[in-house]
């Protein structure tokens, strides 16, 4: 026989009735069913034979007549089976001391006698009994996964959300367990509405429809249990308690249960108990109390916290503060803040900005003021910077107050200069950064002057300051501000430092919107400081061509901006320049022009080899085609270079070519030997030509030397003679042609060797001055057989002879240009007698 204790028969001095499962008391007949009384040994041999079909009114003698040892079976069978559900109730009394309300282990004791014995003794469920207890110290988490009976896994569910640290999984249980009938859905109602789950659950109509229902059936029927069904309904509807539910808060607040006293506090918004929780060792409880005191603007909580406030503290307190803020909160905040150091920076200027500074009473605007002037500016930067934009912000456009405005932005440049090189890059790259630039003034030049030397936000700095003339003007600066800005990262001291970057910041904008303000700065500058012009020029390369248009505009003498140039353009630009130095001028400008080259390219050869040989290559060209072209100036010039090109070649074959000098793939000294071998060709023919008018000036100071003695002669035969033809000066006879005598006739040109070579010999006309004197007399005479007469000539012999002159001429081009020369000149005639 199996004790009694193992068959769930007894409860106390009660004994369960084996045909309703109820208890009654020992030795009666079950008063609901009519069942006779039976013995607790025998209770589970009596539930044997109910199951079997024995009539509850004949058991009590049935049992009386069953053999000891089938009583016995019977018994081990009904007790093998309830110890599987006693394991199940055990599971459920381990929940009961973490749920609000009791009885859950005797209802599923008393559900699983109702259910015991099966129909198969030997059978077990899989989905219910048959499970073995887990350890002691086993967790009810633990316990929810392990164990595959809805009631175990509800209950543990509920027991570990009643205590506020639940999981995923079990919040969803407990979530579940309010579709459950019973005391099972009554103690979800309770245990989601606890301050502890309250905040992390998220509830659909229908299941606020089930806990309000369930709150008030609690409230009802369990009255100890009153003020906690208070506080649920009170939170699942967000209405104001009636009058039976506002008596059951009243009653709450004086509960030893700390956890129903601090509920009802918050549901009544009573601000003496919830500053009893403000200190609580609980760090959940002592928030939430906050966070309650704060949205009712408590004057007591601000004066808590000023005086034993901490960070969070105070960061509970201003998730909560009403908005727009009273000057006695913000003040509080402010105080605090100063005292705790920066830690509450962030959350405050967080808190701030959710309330337009325009917005603010006129009070409270001059409490941020203050705050701005005395203690902002060792705030983090990027901090002080947002409380910037804040403060500048407004719906309406309209700008700002200007001492407000004043206190902002001096707070602000105060926390930049000191900021961090780690937070620098992260402001250069906010907008509110571009706008505090704009709107600055002395103070923040010198700020762009120090950020730009820093490595950290040098090259975002800079790229922002180049384009942000293409940036919507919303201060009405204009683009004036943007050039004062870029001139203040580019003065000294350590210029050197922003060259790289900067350079790379303009290569990479492509905008053209206020790029003329920049170059205008910048050619100001360029004109204002020789030093800078190299780092200017490589620095704002793509800008070259407008530097250069400003240089020919403002500077007439291309020697002047050749000079200026060629020292402070970039390395490979001495070509060019060159090229447009020496381009297309008359030969006296070249012979002006040359020497600043040659200075230059001495100046350059050793560090550039190949680039400055390029260069004096495309200035010996156009001085080799004017010596070509026959113009005598340049002679000088031609002989200067000429002694001066070995050495700059030799230099040239010398020095180092550097990589930057890659595009040049020759030093083009093979063309320049070229040009100098022509040049010492045409050298050579314009000595010779020189050495020819030498020759020809003496043989005229010869000539008429010899004339004066002629005519002193005659003048002395005229005196001798006493003729009355003494008187007139004349000339030397001249020759014969043809038999006739010739008219004296002569050009007025200086005569020249040419004039006097026999060109045709054997001829009437042998030389170039008998040729142009006969075609000058057929000019100035009508009768040209008269003049062929006087000359000597038949109308063949001129035709012959005048056809082996221009045969001559087409060879010859100097004849042929003496000849113009001739006929060009005036003639003066005078007869021979």
């Amino acid at each position: 026989m199996a004790p009694s204790l193992e068959n769930g028969a007894l409860r106390g001095t009660q004994v369960r009735c084996p045909g309703c499962t109820r208890f009654n008391p020992p030795g009666i007949r079950c008063p609901s069913c009519a069942c006779g009384p039976v013995p607790a040994e025998h209770y589970g041999a009596a539930r044997m034979l109910s199951r079997a079909g024995v009539d509850r009114f004949a058991l009590v003698g049935r049992l009386e007549t069953l053999e000891p040892s089938l009583s016995a079976q019977l018994e081990q069978q009904y007790a093998a089976q309830w110890r599987e559900a006693r394991r199940i109730v055990q599971d459920v009394r381990r929940c009961e001391p973490f749920l609000v309300l009791s009885g859950f282990a005797e209802e599923s004791e008393d559900r699983w006698a109702e259910v015991l014995p099966w129909a198969n003794p030997t059978a077990v469920p899989d989905s219910s009994l048959g499970q073995e207890n887990g350890a002691d110290d086993e967790t009810l988490e633990a316990l929810h996964h392990r164990s595959q009976v809805p009631e175990v896994r509800h209950l543990t569910a509920l027991a570990e959300v009643n205590q506020g640290n639940p999981s995923r999984d079990l919040l969803s249980s407990a979530l579940g367990c309010l579709y459950e009938m019973g005391r099972v859905g009554l103690e979800a109602a309770l245990t989601l509405t606890r301050w502890r789950v309250w905040s992390r659950t998220r509830l659909w109509k229908e299941q606020r429809d089930l806990i309000t229902r369930n709150a008030r059936i609690v409230f009802e029927q369990f009255p100890d249990l009153r003020a906690r069904a208070a506080v649920a309904w009170v939170r699942i509807t967000g209405q104001p308690p009636e009058v039976d539910l506002l008596f059951a808060l009243r009653e709450g607040l004086r509960s030893p249960d700390d956890d129903l006293r601090f509920e009802c506090a918050l549901c009544l918004h009573d601000e003496a108990a919830l500053l009893e929780a403000v200190d609580s060792t609980e760090s959940e409880k002592a928030s939430l109390a906050r966070l309650t005191l704060a949205s009712l603007d408590s004057s007591k909580l601000l004066a808590r916290m000023v005086s034993s406030g901490d960070e969070k503290f105070a960061r509970d307190v201003m998730k909560r503060l009403p908005s727009p803020p009273s000057l006695e909160a913000l003040d509080a905040v402010l105080t605090l803040a100063a005292r705790t150091g920066n830690v509450l920076v962030e959350p405050l200027v967080a808190w701030a900005r959710w309330t337009p500074f325009e917005r603010l009473e006129l009070s409270v605007r001059l409490r941020w003021v203050r705050c701005a002037r005395e203690t902002l500016g060792t705030w983090p930067a990027r901090s002080v910077l947002q409380l910037w934009q804040w403060a500048h912000e407004s719906r309406e456009g309209e700008p700002l107050d200007e001492e407000v405005s004043a206190a902002f932005q001096g707070a602000t440049v105060r926390a930049l200069s000191i900021a961090p090189s780690a937070e620098r890059k992260w402001m250069v790259g906010e907008s509110a950064f571009r706008l505090f630039l704009l709107r600055g003034d002395v103070d923040e030049l010198a700020l762009v002057h120090s950020w730009a030397r820093d490595a950290a936000c040098a090259e975002s700095l800079l790229d922002l300051l180049i384009s942000m003339p293409g940036w919507r003007d919303e201060t009405g600066q204009g683009h004036a501000r943007c050039a004062r800005l870029l001139m203040a990262a580019w003065e000294r001291p350590f210029r050197a430092k922003v060259l790289a970057p900067l350079a790379k910041a303009v290569r990479s904008w492509s905008g053209i919107t206020g790029r003329e303000v920049f170059i205008e700065a910048l050619w100001s500058r360029f004109l204002r400081y020789p030093e800078e012009r190299a780092d200017l020029l490589s620095t704002f390369e793509p800008w070259r061509t407008a530097f250069w248009e400003r240089q020919l505009a403002s500077e007439p003498d291309p020697v002047v901006t050749f000079e200026t140039w060629w020292r402070v353009d970039s390395e490979l630009g001495l070509p060019r320049l060159v090229e447009w130095f020496v381009g297309e001028v008359s030969p006296e400008e070249l012979c002006r022009r040359l020497p600043a080259v040659w200075a230059a390219a001495e100046a350059r050869v050793d560090a550039w080899p190949r680039s400055t040989s390029h260069a004096v290559f495309l200035a010996a060209a156009p001085l080799c085609g004017a010596l070509r072209q026959g113009h005598a100036v340049v002679v000088p010039d031609v002989e200067r270079f000429l002694a001066w090109v070995p050495d700059i070649e030799r230099r040239v074959r010398e020095a180092p070519v550097r990589d930057a000098e890659s595009s040049y793939h020759n030093d083009l000294l093979s063309d320049l030997h070229v040009e100098v071998r022509l040049m010492c060709e045409w050298l050579e023919r314009f000595r010779e030509a020189e050495e020819a008018e030498r020759q020809a000036a003496l043989m005229r100071r010869v000539s008429a030397s010899r004339i004066k003695d002629q005519e002193l002669q005659l003048q002395a035969l005229q005196q001798q003679t006493g003729a009355v033809e003494a008187t007139a000066t004349t000339p030397t006879p001249p020759r014969r042609l043809g038999g006739g005598m010739a008219r004296w006739a002569l050009p007025d040109l200086k005569p020249v060797p040419l004039d006097s070579e026999v060109v045709l010999p054997g001829m009437a006309l042998e030389t170039l001055f008998d040729f142009a004197r006969v075609l000058q007399a057929l000019r100035t005479r009508n009768d040209a057989l008269e003049v062929f007469a006087t000359h000597g000539l038949s109308v063949e012999e001129w035709s012959a002879q005048a056809k082996a002159w221009g045969e001559v001429m087409t060879q010859r081009r100097d004849l042929c240009l003496r000849f113009a020369q001739l006929l060009e000149a005036p003639w003066s005639e005078t007869p021979w007698r």
